[in-house]
């Protein structure tokens, strides 16, 4: 599950239901706002459709103004989709200028061993993250300042699992279908791995052919 707390910009409601994850949804475009349009992270905010306090706050969201939501944070596979976010809590009273973009992967992973060097003071790294119980990958950068290169470099594995604390970011090139995604990571961690000791054939008692494998019989 991936977590995220963020002020949200709303732009339009839907003015369909959306039917996603097996539920009824009410949703709505909105953006994490950026220093300009190329760099807004775009979401499709998902309330679930079932009368109460939650949905009627929702519902009362005015166009143009920002809310602080937590809830679940869903890749889909295709990239130039924007992001779901699926409503855990609403609050309207909040400041209009605040501003709050939380993140924290928790079913992520490496997708890469290269770690590329970037501009100021940054590395990054291909991650990937999955759905609960499913195929469905997306593929994102993990980018983090260089002072963690040296635990970056440590613990990375192709593969390997990875939890991630920082903040969504998305940056659009003009003409491009798909922008470029990255959480910026204040922190990372990792299971501690042990290892893997080698399960070869037993060395005690007489009986032969254990380490032998004859060929595929034509039943």
């Amino acid at each position: 599950m991936n977590f995220i707390a963020a002020t949200v910009e709303l732009k339009e409601f839907c003015s369909d239901p959306v039917k996603a994850y097996g539920l009824d949804y009410v949703a709505a475009e909105a953006v994490i706002p950026g220093n300009n349009d190329s760099s807004q992270v775009k979401l499709r905010v998902l309330c679930y459709d079932r009368q109460g306090p939650k949905l009627s706050a929702f519902q009362s969201w005015k166009t143009g103004t920002r809310v602080l939501v937590t809830g679940n944070l869903v890749f889909s596979d295709d990239s130039s989709q924007p992001l779901d976010l699926v409503v855990t809590t609403l609050e309207h009273a909040i400041p209009q200028e605040m501003y709050c973009n939380q993140v924290v992967l928790g079913n992520a992973f490496f997708g890469s061993d290269e770690i590329k060097e970037r501009k100021n003071g940054q590395v990054a790294i291909k991650i990937g993250s999955t759905l609960d119980n499913s195929d469905i990958t997306t593929w994102l950068f993990m980018e983090t300042h260089e002072s963690r290169k040296a635990k970056l470099t440590e613990r990375v594995r192709k593969g390997r699992p990875i939890c991630v604390q920082g903040y969504i970011r998305e940056f659009r090139k003009e003409g491009d279908t798909s922008p470029y995604r990255a959480i910026v990571a204040n922190d990372f961690t990792t299971r501690k791995e042990t290892p893997r000791t080698g399960r070869g054939a037993p060395t005690t008692g007489g009986a032969k052919g254990y380490g032998e494998v004859d060929p595929t019989p034509e039943y």
